[in-house]
């Protein structure tokens, strides 16, 4: 199971599947900075810099630095790196 302090959890079941490219403020796709959802569970992986998570349940997190934030299918979210995030989506699919 991928643990987190902040909530929800991957489940130990999940399987990792693909994942975005790595984005900067300069590069994030519009739609990942507006409300949207996933269908499946996902995880937002901060390797540089901070990137706030919001979702509707409602949970706001300042993700730094090797931080990972599970994403939970269907809620809706969205993300707000700052000048010096780096940062990729993770994918996962039901084993």
């Amino acid at each position: 199971m991928i643990e987190s302090s902040d909530g929800p959890e991957v489940p130990a079941s999940a399987v990792r599947g693909r994942r975005t490219p790595t984005f900067s403020l300069d590069t994030v796709p519009a739609a990942l900075t507006k409300a949207h959802v996933t269908t499946t569970w996902a995880e937002l992986v901060v390797l540089a810099g901070s990137v706030l998570f919001v979702d509707e349940t409602p949970r706001r997190i300042v993700a730094t630095a090797g931080s990972r934030v599970p994403i939970v299918p269907r809620v809706r979210h969205h993300v707000e790196p700052d000048a010096s995030a780096e940062f990729y989506v993770q994918f996962y699919e039901p084993s």
